[in-house]
């Protein structure tokens, strides 16, 4: 039996931030309309990676530890990913093809986050706006490194991954920081710790914030298959007995962020109030990949303390929640202890990652987006694959619990949504997110088309 910490009383609150536009193209999801009606009907995204990236066939091996092979191909796609407007950003058609398509992609879900907060192009020329993105990928150098002589002029600009915030201040003129990070499965949720310390630092009027992920290349599927962390039935079974791994997805998400009480005084529509957001690192432990739950507690308190909410406001907490026999116990035990023991009723807890794989350095973005909807929409959807508890996680006496059905929330109007996200190096980070204001918060968009909206 676990034993319940003390909870930390609240204390003054720091600036909120508020979410003014959101995007993401996601597996199964081209904007966040279609990604709602994904989680609320229980969808599956993950299938097999097309055949066109690169010949799986030959780096396949059902054996588990086989060098250079993977036991599994299995991911959560965006299916074609070769289409790309140029002279709508400004770039020419030869720039654009040596660009990482990671790069293309940002672009055009930034240029929608902006769309969807209302804001036109010249909003945002010359502005003291920053930019900081989560991306970890080098798949796109990696497939040219066999073909020095094919290279040109933009083929270092177009795969550094410095360059993922770099291309998005260059092509919109942006005057703040322009910073990549890296920490592996928890970047984007890093990055979105910098840009709020940015602006509650007054460094930044705004800040577009995103995480990006595409899956072009074997390498990363053999380095993870030797080292035993993909599923080798090709599902993330996040808090069941039979998760065994995760499963790769891709894509990109993108929040813009401004003070809220800036946002309410220029009557921008909000979609969400960030409280809080911090970050540690797991430190010593048996196994660098390994985490390290004390250190998740501690993080988790600390951002509740930083913003002021008692565990009672909590209505929902979005879990890293990858499918592992060591990441999940760990997880649910920090969550349990540090937020979850001394409440009436049960915490729910899921992850998004059982709907569309681990977009591993975006996959904080597609949990800020979920806890964000659920907020939103006022309603729990299930978590999949869930039909047996893990016997090593005390769910009764960690007082959580997992939906398996979409199920309607009454909501107060100062309820609180957390995420997690962990790099598998150590680095944690957690955000707790508040509903949007009941006088900006925006209805639900009506679907439309994806394409380039800005012409710069």
């Amino acid at each position: 039996m676990t034993r319940a910490r003390k909870p930390a009383g609240p204390r003054a609150t720091l600036e909120p931030i508020a979410i003014v536009g959101a995007a993401c193209r996601l597996p199964g999801a081209p904007d966040l309309e279609r990604f709602w009606t994904l989680l609320a009907s229980g969808g599956d995204a993950v299938s097999t990676l097309p055949e066109e990236r690169f010949t799986q066939a030959a780096f396949h091996h059902p054996r588990k530890g086989e060098p250079g092979r993977s036991y599994s191909f299995a991911a959560a796609h965006l299916g074609d990913i070769t289409g790309f407007d140029a002279p709508a950003f400004g770039l020419s058609p030869r720039e654009a093809a040596e660009m990482d398509p990671q790069q293309r992609l940002l672009l055009e879900v930034a240029a929608e986050a902006v769309e969807d907060a209302g804001w036109p192009a010249s909003r945002l020329a010359g502005r003291n706006i920053g930019v900081w993105v989560g991306g970890s990928s080098t798949d796109h150098a990696e497939l040219r490194l066999g073909d020095s002589a094919g290279t040109d002029r933009y083929f270092m600009t177009g795969n550094t991954l410095s360059i993922l915030a770099n291309r998005l201040t260059n092509v919109f003129d942006l005057r703040g920081p322009g910073q990549t990070v890296d920490t592996a499965c928890s970047s984007s949720l890093v990055a979105l710790a910098a840009a709020i310390a940015a602006l509650r630092a007054g460094q930044v009027e705004a800040a577009l914030v995103g995480g990006v992920q595409l899956l072009l290349s074997p390498f990363a599927f053999a380095g993870f298959s030797r080292a035993g962390m993909l599923s080798a039935r090709g599902r993330c079974q996040a808090f069941d007995a039979a998760a065994d791994g995760y499963v790769r997805g891709e894509g990109a998400g993108v929040v813009l962020l401004k003070p809220l009480s800036q946002a309410q005084a220029e009557g921008d529509a909000i979609r969400g109030v960030i409280l809080a957001c911090g970050t540690n690192a797991a430190g010593r432990t048996i196994g660098l990949s390994l985490p390290n739950r004390e250190a998740q507690a501690a993080l988790l308190g600390r951002v509740m303390a930083e913003a002021g909410v008692t565990r009672e406001r909590l209505a929902y907490f979005e879990a890293h929640g990858t499918g592992t026999q060591a990441g999940d116990p760990a997880e649910t035990w920090a969550i349990g202890t540090a937020l979850a023991q001394g409440r009436a009723a049960p915490l729910p807890v899921g992850s998004v990652k059982t709907n569309i794989g681990h977009l591993e350095p975006a996959s904080g973005m597609a949990g800020l987006f979920k806890a964000m909807l659920v907020l939103e929409r006022g309603a729990l959807p299930p978590n999949l694959h869930f039909n047996s508890p893990n016997p090593n996680i005390d769910f009764a006496g960690l007082n959580i619990r997992v939906p398996t059905a979409l199920e309607t929330l009454d909501l107060a109007p100062d309820a609180v949504a957390g995420v997690n996200s962990f790099g598998f190096g150590g680095t944690n980070a957690s955000v707790l997110l508040g509903r949007a204001p009941a006088a900006t918060a925006p209805a639900p968009k009506a679907v439309r088309n994806s394409a380039p909206p800005l012409l710069l």
